[in-house]
């Protein structure tokens, strides 16, 4: 009898490092992806092609994915708009992500237009991508709460994500970007664009800023949500969500993943490696918890 499985987007080097605080040099990237590839991760979002002005920690996003061009398939990229989906292209990705937000607040400051207007430009990139068999996911942000606008409705989101998939984007990951989600609303709202949505592959994106996102990990594994998305070491956090705290940490959830029967396709063990690695390289402690753990002390999963 098989196992049941989930898949788990790596975004440690784009996500998670995008706003670290330090310059992390081009080697050092390099090394995490292959890491992470060598880990068993079959889709990594690697770097973004956000102009470096707004995010001076991914300007050497052509370099990084030049150096790895034999693994490009597993590789996704973030494209704000129609140039960045242009240089994605020109290095070979297969892959690539959008990302709207469920409030014209949270989507000004992060993109610098409204909702409709990101929603016109997605719709031609998609058209873009479409025409030369690139793979288009979307992620939609402050989903489950927003910095500027408070609460959000499962009306709005269902609404933003119609017009995601009305643009022919079958992948569709709620996130949960500043860390306000709670078990019973992240049920209730994939529960909600579920019904409403059938036809879309529903993703789950969540942050860690009051200590919920494990537990909002297992909500949605109980909707019956099988993607999701993390860092590795719980590094990352929007620059443009104030107060957030990093990524639901991907080698504490696919450890506990993995005790509970489900498959992950992951090596866990090799994933604590890789996130005792990062810590040495950024210098500074990481807010996962498996990595901290002495091996012996591990249990089951080898590290």
């Amino acid at each position: 009898m098989n196992r049941p499985s989930i898949d788990w987007v790596e975004v440690g080097p784009r996500d998670g490092l995008q706003s670290w605080p330090g310059p992390v040099s081009t080697p050092a990237k390099i090394g995490l992806i292959t890491g992470l590839l060598d880990c068993g991760f079959r889709r990594i979002e690697a770097t973004s092609m956000v102009h470096p002005k707004w995010v001076p920690q991914l300007a050497d996003a052509e370099a990084v994915l030049e150096a790895l061009q034999d693994r490009i398939a597993n590789l996704r990229v973030l494209v704000p708009n129609r140039r960045g989906l242009e240089r994605a292209l020109q290095e070979g990705v297969r892959n690539v992500a959008v990302t709207v937000a469920a409030t014209d607040g949270y989507n000004q400051h992060n993109l610098n237009r409204s909702v409709s207007e990101t929603l016109d430009e997605i719709r031609e990139l998609a058209d873009r991508a479409g025409r030369d068999g690139i793979v288009v996911d979307a992620s939609l942000s402050v989903a489950f709460g927003c910095p500027y606008e408070g609460q959000v409705s499962a009306e709005r989101v269902t609404e933003v994500a119609r017009a995601l998939a009305d643009a022919g984007i079958q992948e569709i990951a709620l996130a949960d970007t500043i860390g306000v989600a709670n078990p019973a609303q992240v049920e209730a709202l994939f529960q909600a664009v579920k019904e409403a949505l059938p036809s879309v592959r529903w993703g789950a994106h969540f942050h860690d800023t009051r200590g919920a996102a494990m537990a909002n990990l297992l909500s949605a594994l109980e909707t019956g949500v099988s993607l999701f998305e993390g860092s590795v070491g719980g590094i990352g956090g929007s620059p443009f969500a104030p107060g957030a705290a990093g990524n639901l940490c991907s080698e504490d959830a696919l450890a506990m993943l993995e005790s509970m029967g489900i498959a992950t396709g992951v090596d866990v063990g090799r994933l604590i490696q890789v996130a005792r690695g990062l810590e040495r390289t950024l210098g500074a402690p990481l807010p996962g918890k498996l990595h901290a753990i002495e091996p012996a002390q591990a249990g089951s999963v080898p590290a």
